[in-house]
């Protein structure tokens, strides 16, 4: 009994609280442990890493009305687009009508008499029928998975991919190397996010298995 509570103790001056000493126990036995990613193998802070165009915009004019629209309608995604309008420090006016928001899908809007909608893969191509024009369709397929992709389009045409990243926590990888050499034989992430997303992972930080939305 002295020994748990010695564990449990030192434990809680971890940050870790253990709920009895059956659990602890049970602990020395684990062969395998189940991440979740956001928030705990990433930061969930993401962060606009680029901007990839598909018309003859900048990418800052393409932020421009990314932020005016996210702006109202702030999530982890969003709040990286208004973010990085901040960074680059553009001033933006509201340059739209009135702004709809589809609960997980996107925004949608209008600019300058033009639809504009910005939002997920299946909102913009598939509820939208939004096209990716001929020229630019090699390097939407060349666009780089590990970062999540929020698309934008103009009067029913692709004109921009916002990519996104999720950093990973900078004691993540120690961590799992930690709990191998302490016998663990199986570390598995699940996650919320694309299978496109999820599976750049495991490379980076030794994930044996992974589980997607997909």
């Amino acid at each position: 009994p002295l020994g748990f509570f010695g564990g449990i103790g030192g434990a809680s001056r971890q940050g870790i609280l253990v709920k009895g000493s059956n659990y602890l126990e049970a602990l020395s036995k684990t062969e395998i442990v189940v991440f979740d990613k956001t928030g705990t193998l990433t930061k969930a802070e993401p962060v606009l890493a680029d901007i990839v165009v598909f018309n003859d915009m900048s990418q800052n004019e393409i932020l421009k009305i990314a932020a005016c629209l996210e702006e109202h309608f702030p999530h982890s995604m969003a709040n990286a687009v208004v973010k990085e309008a901040v960074n680059r420090k553009l001033v933006h006016e509201e340059m739209h009508s009135k702004v709809d928001y589809i609960v997980a899908h996107g925004i949608a809007t209008y600019v300058n008499g033009e639809r504009v909608v910005i939002g997920s893969h299946h909102f913009v191509f598939d509820d939208e029928q939004c096209i990716i024009p001929d020229e630019h369709k090699q390097a939407f397929d060349e666009l780089p998975p590990y970062y999540s992709h929020l698309y934008m389009a103009i009067g029913g045409k692709l004109a921009a991919v916002i990519l996104i990243e999720d950093p990973l926590r900078d004691e993540a990888k120690d961590t799992i190397d930690a709990l191998r050499s302490l016998g663990v034989k199986n570390i598995v992430m699940m996650t919320g996010d694309s299978e496109r997303t999820a599976r750049a992972i495991p490379a980076r930080i030794r994930v044996d298995e992974y589980y997607s939305e997909d």
